[in-house]
């Protein structure tokens, strides 16, 4: 019972929601009442935040990229402009192909953390 298939016998459940309401406690300091509007938000943070046990982003590790925010789309940047459908497709290509690797890096993380 202590492997990932059974996240509520080895503590992972309860720790990542200790998180969740940690942060959104943080968020309604003054908004009392508001949570529900405010999870959406808390939980973007956790998933695209870079994590100490993997040194991977919980986003990167499920979609094998980097999460864009909002503003970066909106506000025209050089990581924005850079972007093409031939450039995107070639890098996804080899994303897609290096995906295991990533997940094997962040096991490895974990194991020497």
């Amino acid at each position: 019972m202590s492997t990932p298939i059974y996240p509520q016998a080895n503590g992972q459940a309860e720790s990542s929601n200790k998180i969740i309401v940690n942060n959104l406690k943080k968020r309604l300091d003054k908004k009392k009442g508001i949570w529900a509007e405010e999870l959406p938000f808390v939980l973007w943070v956790d998933r695209t935040i870079y994590k100490v046990a993997t040194s991977q982003t919980p986003y990167s590790l499920v979609f094998g990229a980097e999460v864009m925010i909002p503003t970066e789309v909106v506000v025209t940047i050089a990581r924005y402009l850079l972007l093409n459908q031939e450039n995107d497709d070639r890098i996804l290509a080899q994303d897609l192909d290096t995906i295991d690797e990533l997940g094997d890096l962040a096991k490895i993380h974990i194991a020497a953390h």
